[in-house]
């Protein structure tokens, strides 16, 4: 019995002790209300938002949608994506990964070299690697900082959609609906008169009336002008025309779907034999129609026209002994037979109307628009062919 009593007296006591605990807390809490003492048992409200600050706390956004996905980099968490104020039409996502900057910048490189890109534009100012991209349906342009962030690399990569004609609304060449182009004195003067000739042709199509004579001219663009000048020089002889292709040919090259304006005309020119395809056993599976003409390539697609197909076997020696160009040793391969052949056309030559008398070639320099124009005025061997102020003056063929 001594024993119970014992026991109750001290949980009795004990009861007492912690009760006084919680009256002396509660009172030295509300003597401190507004001390900021209070502060220190409370939840810190700005908890979330120091959680979102750190690296391995964000969450990663949604992707976006129209980014193809070669063009993600591996384990990169996507921190935002949003239109880019000044053109709504262009998208930015912003990325941070445990990489070096310079294995973001090769696999951008890399991925625009392939598979259908081409790699624009590349470059390195202050702390900033920047990278262009396009292939026929975005332009993507990359930014990456040097500079890490919580051992981190901060890059964005925006992309815009390739504005271009679908193929139903491509313009195409009518002979009886001249073209005034409004910036043609913006020309070289030596090449203005053969551009009118063509224009009064309709044969240079554009999407308005100005034919930026000083741009580079795309590749696709220009097999466009070339099929469709040389056809029209033929409009009386159908036997000598380059049959378009159809949107039911299976595609020679992966980057020229059937959908892609300038399908038919680059289609037709390899099917023809004219453009280096699998069909001539070249390995190349892309034609990068939206790359720059070079001049070596205008000549390695016009001069086997001129010459109706027969192009002797050529050297680089043979060039230097007729051309006399300094820079041939620059000439790629699969140009010499083409460079060498247009010799043969005198005066009419491409190189000579096009550029003028020169010791060099430049074989790598891109085509301009006027540079283009120019060259598609004559079509022929120099001593057999046809010029747009020959055709525009010819009696219009009966209907």
């Amino acid at each position: 019995m001594k024993q119970y009593l014992a026991e109750g007296r001290g949980t009795l006591k004990r009861s007492r002790q912690l009760g006084w605990i919680l009256f002396f807390s509660a009172l030295l809490l509300s003597s401190c209300e507004g001390s900021g003492l209070q502060n220190w048992f409370a939840a810190d409200p700005n908890a979330d938002q120091w959680a979102s600050q750190s690296p391995t706390a964000i969450p990663s956004a949604p992707a976006p949608a129209t980014l193809p996905e070669n063009l993600r980099f591996p384990n990169a968490t996507l921190l935002s994506t949003q239109p880019q104020p000044e053109a709504p039409q262009t998208t930015v996502t912003r990325w941070q990964v445990a990489a070096p900057a310079i294995a973001i910048q090769q696999f951008y490189s890399q991925q625009f070299q392939q598979s259908g890109w081409q790699l624009v534009e590349q470059q390195v100012t202050d702390n900033t690697i920047t990278l262009k991209g396009r292939n026929s349906e975005l332009e993507v342009n990359v930014a990456i900082n040097t500079l890490p962030e919580n051992n981190l690399i901060m890059f964005t990569v925006a992309y815009t959609p390739v504005k271009r004609p679908t193929a139903t609304g491509a313009p195409q060449p009518n002979p009886n609906a001249p073209q005034v182009f409004t910036d043609l004195d913006q020309a070289p003067a030596p090449l203005q008169p053969a551009i009118r000739d063509l224009a009064e042709l309709g044969v240079l199509p554009t999407t308005g009336d100005r034919l930026q004579p000083n741009i580079p001219i795309r590749r696709g663009q220009f097999v466009r002008w070339l099929v469709t000048t040389y056809n029209r020089f033929y409009a009386d002889r159908p036997a000598r025309q380059i049959r378009l292709g159809s949107r039911n040919d299976t595609p020679l090259f992966q980057d020229v779907p059937p959908d892609h304006p300038d399908f038919p005309y680059i289609q037709g020119l390899a099917m023809a034999g004219f453009l280096p395809s699998s069909l001539t056993g070249d390995t190349s599976a892309l034609f990068r129609p939206e790359a720059p003409l070079t001049r070596e390539t205008l000549l390695q697609w016009k001069v086997p026209l001129d010459q109706q197909g027969r192009l002797s076997p050529s050297t680089i020696d043979r060039i230097q002994q007729t051309w006399g160009f300094k820079d041939s040793q620059r000439i790629a391969p699969t140009a010499i037979n083409a460079v060498a052949a247009d010799y043969l056309a005198g005066d009419l030559s491409n190189i000579r109307r096009v550029w003028g008398e020169t010791l060099l070639l430049q074989p790598q320099k891109p085509v301009t628009h006027a540079e283009a124009a120019a060259a598609l005025w004559y079509i022929g061997n120099g001593t057999e062919g046809l010029s747009a102020a020959m055709v525009k003056q010819a009696p219009p063929s009966p209907s």
